[in-house]
């Protein structure tokens, strides 16, 4: 493969340009979306890899929670649906890769941007992992996002006590497998009401549970329906930001259960507080990442009042590592750590 630099792409006719957007997308067309589809090899090669991962100084002293990128793909891998899930109402990765028009820009764009190569038969070329990236960065749409492994396992380090814990919306398994990932689990209770992300969650943890040795219990329903048969030291998870993201068209989701804040405020997070209250151990800790959004203005305030009426002290509040705004600058939102 010979990779293109900017400036030759840069020296293309417009009609060159065309042409090699048209190739491109008849090939891509051809071969099918661009899931991650790691082989077992390549799979156990991104285990080693988080495995490996030296996270000291992942949280900072003044509680900055470093993001890296190990361990994604591997979750990826077991949640082809996520593509296709709505987020802010804005087409999804999956609409415009069916969409023709935005395909071919999509990859226009990233054309200018490098990532060109030639095959070694002179046709044009991009990767699948450049075809992503294409597809992610068109502006209109948005991608669900996971919890980072490496970050979550930080939080396991340091909060997870005796090592019984219990994540409350597990999603894509980012949790997961920072639980399986750190030294201190020695339980990882999780709870998904979403049939499709809880059939992935049970196949990622059974085919790394049995390297990373870890116990596990994986539970499909809503956790304002659920509370652990045993008392857990952590309760840390990253609930649904109210509607924001529509995991699924199932009666179980949350947002679908209770339609408006207030109501999704009183019977859905209210009620997890409540259960994860009931199962902690004392002194033990209940950690929320979460987020005010457009639907729901008040989250954060309103996660913080809840927790506090309902006997937890709020003893810190973390900075989760997004992206960057600018140069040194970056986005975070608050990871609630209180306690009981």
């Amino acid at each position: 493969m010979i990779r293109a630099t900017k400036q030759e792409v840069k020296s293309f006719s417009d009609s060159e340009k065309t042409k090699i957007v048209d190739a491109i997308f008849s090939h891509w067309r051809n071969h099918g979306f661009p899931q991650y589809e790691l082989t077992k090899q390549e799979q156990i090669k991104e285990w080693d890899l988080l495995q490996d991962y030296d996270r000291t100084g992942m949280i900072d002293p003044k509680g900055h929670i470093k993001q890296t990128m190990h361990g994604l793909g591997l979750a990826w891998n077991y949640f082809p649906h996520h593509w296709g899930i709505p987020v802010n109402g804005k087409p999804t990765v999956l609409d415009i890769w069916n969409d023709d028009k935005k395909f071919k820009k999509a990859i226009a764009r990233r054309l200018n941007r490098g990532g060109l190569a030639w095959d070694k038969d002179g046709n044009p070329h991009m990767t699948i992992s450049i075809i992503r990236k294409a597809l992610m960065a068109c502006s209109s749409a948005q991608r669900v996002s996971n919890f980072r492994p490496t970050a979550a396992a930080s939080i396991y380090d340091k909060y997870s006590g005796d090592g019984i814990v219990w994540d409350m919306s597990c999603g894509f398994g980012g949790r997961l497998l920072g639980a399986f990932t750190s030294s201190k689990v020695r339980l990882y209770v999780g709870t998904e009401p979403s049939t499709l992300t809880f059939n992935g969650l049970e196949k990622l943890a059974k085919n790394f549970n049995r390297i990373a040795q870890t116990q596990y219990e994986l539970h499909q329903i809503g956790s304002e329906d659920f509370v652990p048969s045993q008392e857990v030291d952590l309760c840390f998870t990253s609930p649904p930001y109210f509607d924001t993201e529509k995991y699924s068209d199932e009666a179980t989701q949350s947002a679908i259960k209770f339609p408006t804040p207030v109501e999704w405020n009183n019977k859905f997070l209210r009620q997890t507080i409540q259960n994860s209250f009931f199962c902690l151990k004392k002194n033990g800790y209940l950690i929320l990442n979460v987020a005010s959004v457009k639907s729901h203005p008040f989250l954060v305030p309103d996660t913080i009042r809840i927790a506090q009426k309902e006997g937890f002290k709020l003893v810190d509040t973390l900075k989760l590592t997004l992206s960057a705004i600018t140069k040194g600058a970056f986005k975070y939102e608050p990871v609630l750590v209180f306690q009981k």
